[in-house]
Order: structure tokens, then C-alpha cells, then sequence
């Protein structure tokens, strides 16, 4: 009973907050779907700028189709130069035609769409973002590269459809100076360096999520391998400087995946780690790779610590795997997520104190 009046107020609360204040009324485009994204990334030590190449599988499913509306943030003087500038839009070697204002591109077709046809637009761009991905210093003062999209913030940085109802698999591949650790969605596919000083790396998620749960890190890390659950690597990536922070998430984060798949369902991405992040102020629930701020990370295994791992593992579940397709329904996975920490210490931790 205790548990069923907690999730009740956490939902009224949040009913009150979203249907108040906010309407989401997006032109979602449900004759379009987004299968999946490359996104070919340059980042540098010497400038802000960054250098993409995104490829997108688009399904139509209705004929003449003859445009693809995406988000894209354009630079501009009210943002001081910041933004993305549009290079080129290709279509198996054709040049396409597009406009670029208003933060939306729109990409007009070279002949209208069959339906249920599969087509591959190649987007050429760069700039620097104004916001989404933060190019800065960590807590150390040392560079770094880290994204947070929520909630509707990947436009800045990335060319998607950039709204809870589209879901796609994705790829990163990030050409970038050697000196840094790359982490992302999915698996690691490759990890190369080029020369003396640049490194690729390539992470790949076959399962689809909503651009907002899109995640790049990009530092100087100390990464712990933990163990596994259910054949997936559960992983810790923190500042180099910070390796005691590796005592902060290995035992909650195996705890609550041993409650979850019992009470919930199948964990469905292909790996579980605990990123430290200038980006967030407490967590963000990107899948297969979580962030957390970097000021929760002290190597204390705090309880504040603890109530935030199982609020983000529990989000993989609720909000990653099932997602809402409106912001008006965003308190559903919210509410989920906000009332498991509530009984975690007798539940989720048996009672263990952290």
C-alpha cells in the first residue's frame, strides 16, 4: 500500500507540472520513420568546431513523399555565431536541394516516395554548438567533451528528428585526439588510432531510443570493467583523476539489476556503465551508458549516490525501453522512476546502508 499511494502523488505532482505549463505540439510525422543514424563526428583541441557527416535510413510509408522535415539548430547572430552551417545533402551521389531556417531542415526529395520505400540521405555540416553538447572543462579543469540533449537539446549538434516519438538505432564514430577515451551507446565496434595524435573510435546500439537518450563522452577516463549480467558488461567510466570513484557505483548498480529484470523485464541494450559528466547535475538517463554529475562522484558511495543509480537504471526500463510519444505524457516514466529510490534500502539494497 505504501508503495501504490507514493507512485499516486508522484503522478499527480507531475500531471499538475507538465499539463500546466507546457503543450507539446511537435509535427510529429507518423508516415516518416527514422531507422537509423551515423553519426561521423570531428572534435578538436584546437578549436569548438565540430566537423559531422550523419547518414540517415529513412522508411516512407505512404507514397508522394516528396520532403523529410528535420532539427537542426542553424547558426545565427542571436546565438554569437554559434550553430551549424549545412555543407551539403546527398542521395546515393545526388546532390539534394534544402532550406535551412527557423532551426528546421527541410530536405526536399528528387522524386516523391513509394510507399514502404527505404532511402539514405548523407548530411555534411559544422559548427560550433550553443548548446547540447558542452565543450568545456571538468571539475579538474581539463577538456573535455559531453553531450545533454534533454529535452529536446541533440538539435544543437545533431541533424534528428528530435522528439520523444521517433525512435532509432544509432552509431557514433568520433575521430578525435588521441589522448581522450570515447564512450557512447551500444558496443564497442573499433577503436583505432590513426597517426600519432588522433584516434577513431565506433560505438554502435541496435536497439532504437529517442534522440534525447543520445550520448557521447569524451575525456580523459579511467574505465573499470565490473563484471556482467545476463552476458551485457556492466562498466564505470570516470575521470582519470577521480579512480576512487569506481568504489561509487559497482555495488548499487549490481544490486538493482539483479531486482529490475525479476520485476520489470528483460534489460534490452547491449551494455551497462556509469559515466562521470560535467554535463548533468545529478543523472541523466542516456541509454546504456548513464550519466552522472561529476559532483556526486567522491568515492563515498553515498546514499544520495545510491538513489540516484536506481532512479537512472530504473529509466532504461521506464522512459528508454517504453517511451512516451508526447512530452504531455513525460510524468508516466518520471513517476515510475522517482518512487523506486523511496523503498530501495529495504527492496533493492536489503537494507545495506551505503
Amino acid at each position: 500500500m505504501r508503495f501504490r499511494l507514493k507512485l499516486v502523488f508522484c503522478s499527480r505532482c507531475c500531471v499538475f507540472r507538465y499539463s500546466s505549463t507546457y503543450a507539446d505540439n511537435y509535427p510529429k510525422n507518423l508516415n516518416i520513420d527514422i531507422l537509423h543514424y551515423t553519426f561521423e563526428l570531428k572534435l578538436s583541441d584546437a578549436t569548438d568546431e565540430i566537423w559531422g557527416v550523419t547518414t540517415i535510413r529513412v522508411l516512407f510509408k505512404k507514397e508522394g513523399i516528396d520532403k523529410l522535415r528535420l532539427d537542426l539548430v542553424k547558426a545565427n547572430e542571436a546565438l554569437q555565431g554559434k550553430g551549424m552551417t549545412v555543407e551539403s545533402i546527398m542521395q546515393q551521389g545526388r546532390t539534394l536541394a534544402y532550406s535551412h531556417a527557423n532551426n528546421v531542415l527541410w530536405i526536399s526529395l528528387p522524386q516523391p516516395s513509394h510507399a514502404n520505400s527505404e532511402s539514405q540521405l548523407v548530411i555534411t555540416y559544422h559548427g560550433i554548438p550553443a548548446d547540447g553538447l558542452r565543450i568545456g572543462p571538468t571539475k579538474y579543469g581539463d577538456r573535455s567533451f559531453f553531450n545533454e540533449n534533454w529535452p529536446n537539446r541533440a538539435r544543437h549538434w545533431l541533424p534528428t528528428v528530435d522528439h520523444p516519438y521517433e525512435k532509432a538505432s544509432s552509431e557514433f564514430v568520433v575521430t578525435a585526439p588521441a589522448h581522450y577515451q570515447v564512450v557512447s551507446n551500444g558496443l564497442l565496434m573499433e577503436e583505432t588510432n590513426l597517426d600519432a595524435s588522433t584516434k577513431l573510435t565506433h560505438w554502435k546500439q541496435d536497439v532504437s531510443v529517442s534522440s534525447l537518450l543520445y550520448v557521447l563522452g569524451v575525456a580523459e577516463f579511467a574505465v573499470q570493467y565490473v563484471g556482467w549480467f545476463e552476458g551485457k558488461s556492466i562498466q564505470t567510466w570516470v575521470y582519470n583523476k577521480d579512480r576512487t570513484g569506481f568504489y561509487d557505483f559497482a555495488e548499487p548498480t549490481k544490486q538493482a539489476l539483479g531486482f529490475f529484470p525479476d520485476y520489470v523485464g528483460p534489460y534490452v541494450y547491449e551494455k551497462i556503465a556509469n559515466v562521470e559528466t560535467p554535463s548533468v547535475k545529478g543523472g541523466m538517463e542516456t541509454s546504456s551508458a548513464i550519466f552522472y554529475g561529476e559532483e556526486l562522484v567522491d568515492g563515498k558511495r553515498s546514499t544520495r549516490l545510491r538513489n540516484v543509480v536506481i532512479h537512472e537504471l530504473a529509466h532504461q526500463w521506464f522512459g528508454n525501453a517504453v517511451t512516451e510519444s508526447s512530452w504531455d505524457d513525460a510524468w508516466l516514466s518520471e513517476g515510475f522512476a522517482l518512487i523506486l529510490p523511496c523503498c530501495s534500502s529495504n527492496t533493492l539494497m536489503g537494507g545495506q546502508n551505503y
